[in-house]
Parts: structure tokens; C-alpha cells; sequence
């Protein structure tokens, strides 16, 4: 199966069009053309813990996976992959998100994955062929991390 996995930033853009509003308009189409073709669209159920705060702002997620973007829950296989891709990396826990994402498109076959971050998935999608990343275009500044290593 292919699908379209969408990320923190992803959900976020969709969630928060005004926040950045050409990055906004760019992911709507992404979304748009998966509808289009009939590509599933799958998010994991930990990008969620990452892009909920427990505030008010949590209805527009929720209105956003009410578009039929279904969260997926993940088990142990995909839980050992995303470790196996993480440590591979030499990344430290605050990356563990971005290697689940991962881990999902590797779980369903290939896909598209909707991110913020390229530059870290690219990394740790490389051995797929069958993953690619479709990074939005944001607001120059600061990521929301920098990726750490944790060996030596």
C-alpha cells in the first residue's frame, strides 16, 4: 500500500493555516492530490502526542483527522524498527517521532511523507527507495530541534 504519513509540522500547518500560509496552501495541496489519486493518508498515533497540548487549540487537529485522515496505531514491529532506524542514526529519543513516522510508511508499503523536518526523515528513510518526503515550504528560522547525536 501507498500512502501519504504526515508529520508534526504536517498536522500542524493543517491544523494552523494562518500560522504560515503559503506552507499551509502548499500542504493542502499535497493533501488535495492524495485525495485526488486515492492515496491513503495515515498518521501516526505519535505525532499526535507530539502536536496536542491540551488546550483549545487541540479542536482544530481534531477537525483535521475528521477529513479522514486516520491516526494509526503502532505495535511492537514498527516500535522495533523506529529503534533500529534510530539508533542506526546514532540519534537521540527526540527523534523517536520522526523514526516512527518513518517506520509507518515502511509498515505500509512506501508512501509519501508530509514533514517539516526533510533533512532527518531523508536520513533515516534512506535504505527505502519507496519513501520519499514532500517538505512544504516554511518561514525561515530555527527548527523546532536540532538533531543531536548520542554516541561519542
Amino acid at each position: 500500500m501507498t500512502a501519504l504519513v504526515l508529520d508534526a509540522r504536517a498536522l500542524e500547518l493543517l491544523a494552523d493555516p494562518k500560522a504560515d500560509i503559503q506552507a499551509a496552501r502548499r500542504m493542502r495541496d499535497v493533501l488535495d492530490s492524495a485525495d485526488r489519486i486515492g492515496i491513503p493518508v495515515r498518521i501516526p498515533s505519535a505525532v499526535l502526542t507530539e502536536a496536542y497540548r491540551g488546550t483549545a487549540a487541540d479542536a482544530a487537529i481534531d477537525r483535521v483527522l475528521g477529513n479522514g485522515i486516520r491516526p494509526m496505531t503502532l505495535g511492537q514491529a514498527a516500535a522495533r524498527q523506529a529503534g533500529r532506524l534510530k539508533h542506526r542514526d546514532r540519534l537521540n529519543s527526540c527523534h523517536m517521532v520522526d523514526a516512527l513516522v518513518v517506520a509507518t510508511a515502511i509498515r505500509l508499503g512506501g508512501g509519501i511523507i508530509a514533514t517539516g523536518d526533510p533533512d532527518d526523515l531523508r536520513s533515516l528513510a534512506r535504505h527505502h527507495a519507496n519513501i520519499r518526503e514532500d517538505e512544504p515550504p516554511h518561514r525561515p528560522g530555527p527548527r523546532n530541534h536540532a538533531r543531536t547525536p548520542t554516541g561519542p
